[in-house]
């Protein structure tokens, strides 16, 4: 069955002016979606990213690191690897995701094989 990746973004999700119990409300909604998945046979892995971070670009021929200077609405915060039997099964996966109830979005996309390097 092939693999999805969920991308979480916030995009209009203000974090400033939530509570902290709504926002643990939210995260353990959170917890919670992911141990159905879980339960489902569904979930492959998932990581809540940090703040933060950095951007690696080259210019000029150089290599830049700033940032991150991406918009709000760009930032990932997130992802879940999910199996789906297809890409409208990943997507009505991905319209669970508790954020989204709330401003944020979620892009997915199929994770396509990739050369895995040797071990010794």
């Amino acid at each position: 069955m092939p693999a999805y990746m969920l991308l979480l973004r916030d995009e209009q999700v203000n974090y400033d002016v939530m509570k902290p119990e709504d926002f643990e409300a939210l995260f353990q909604r959170f917890v919670q979606w992911a141990e159905t998945l879980e339960q489902d046979k569904k979930l492959l892995g998932v990581e809540r990213l940090g703040v933060g971070g950095k951007t690696v670009r080259q210019r000029a021929g150089r290599i830049v690191v700033d940032g991150p200077y991406t918009e709000g609405k760009e930032t990932v915060m997130g992802f879940f690897i999910v199996e789906a039997a297809d890409e409208a099964e990943a997507a009505r996966i991905a319209a669970q995701v508790p954020s989204v109830a709330i401003g944020g979005s979620v892009e997915v996309r199929e994770v396509a094989p990739f050369p895995k390097p040797k071990r010794d």
